[in-house]
């Protein structure tokens, strides 16, 4: 298990969740939490668009089926300042092949509800590289 300072801060990353059920919005706080972020949260398409028109997140989970629009759909939509954040794709589907079409629609990762810890650091170390984030611990 991940200490949560310590993953936090080796992997930092601005972190917004997009989910309209309340179940599924927790399970994923609380891991977040654990792992020593401070996500925010968004319940519908519209406020994820708000919230990432006036912040810039490094990684937004989002369900696939966010009210007001798909996620697939609002994830194109999203830009600050010209960046887009890494999305991954919360979803209840678990079969590969619905996963390789978020992927191909525009979602960056894909990781099945409910999240799973070890599933969701693996992806967080991940985009944290991609971000340029990652923070190289001095030897001791």
């Amino acid at each position: 298990m991940e200490n949560s300072i310590s993953f936090s801060s080796a992997y930092p990353l601005n972190i917004l969740i997009a989910e309209p059920f309340q179940d599924s919005r927790s399970s994923a706080q609380d891991i977040l939490i654990q792992l020593g972020y401070r996500p925010e949260l968004a319940t519908t398409s519209g406020e994820m668009l708000n919230m990432t028109s006036q912040k810039f997140y490094d990684v937004v989970l989002m369900d696939i089926r966010m009210p007001e629009a798909e996620g697939v759909v609002a994830s194109c939509m999203t830009d600050y300042d010209g960046r887009r954040p890494i999305f991954i794709a919360m979803t209840t589907s678990g079969r590969n092949n619905f996963k390789e079409i978020h992927l191909s629609e525009g979602m960056d990762h894909s990781i099945d509800k409910p999240v799973d810890r070890d599933e969701l650091t693996l992806q967080l170390k991940a985009c944290s590289v991609l971000t340029g984030n990652r923070r190289i611990r001095a030897a001791s």
